[in-house]
């Protein structure tokens, strides 16, 4: 009894310890300022976001998230598209227990799935930065150098990601 007490211990402050603690977003499609204002205020409507930081000339946007929010990269990704943009880059700032990251590993982060692509056996532990690369999170030059490495059979609702 007292080894499922310590188990299910381990396995909360595993999943405290967890989570997603900021983004930067790269948009593409801006033309002015108000294309810009536009995908700031979408984005601060997001449940999670509690800040956001804007760099016009870059068209990115720094985003940081309420402690312990659910953060969903889909999330991001449709309040810039709801504002009539796409998304060009998107990377996560992520604590991460000790973990061995594989070509294949997944882990799970605040109720998302990331699979690791072009990995090969790093001890990662601590704030890593998690570059999602799905079609819909780059641009379509950056697209093409990561498709052709990609896993053949592609499950839905698990995102691709780099370190």
């Amino acid at each position: 009894m007292r080894n499922i007490f310590l188990a299910i211990a381990m396995l909360i402050s595993v999943a405290g310890y967890s989570q997603i603690q900021s983004a930067s977003l790269t948009a593409s499609g801006l033309t002015c300022s108000m294309c810009s204002k536009a995908i700031y205020k979408a984005l601060l409507k997001v449940p999670a976001v509690k800040s956001v930081e804007v760099n016009i000339e870059k068209s990115s946007y720094e985003i940081t998230f309420d402690k312990g929010a659910t953060v969903s990269p889909e999330a991001l990704k449709n309040a810039v598209e709801g504002a009539g943009f796409a998304v060009a880059q998107l990377d996560m700032m992520a604590v991460l227990p000790k973990t061995t990251i594989n070509n294949g590993t997944k882990i799970t982060l605040q109720g998302s799935t990331y699979q690791f692509v072009k990995a090969s056996g790093q001890t990662v532990q601590g704030v890593q930065k998690l570059t999602v690369i799905d079609k819909a999170y780059l641009s379509s030059a950056q697209w093409k150098r990561y498709a052709k490495e990609l896993p053949v059979k592609r499950e839905s609702g698990v995102f691709l990601v780099t370190l």
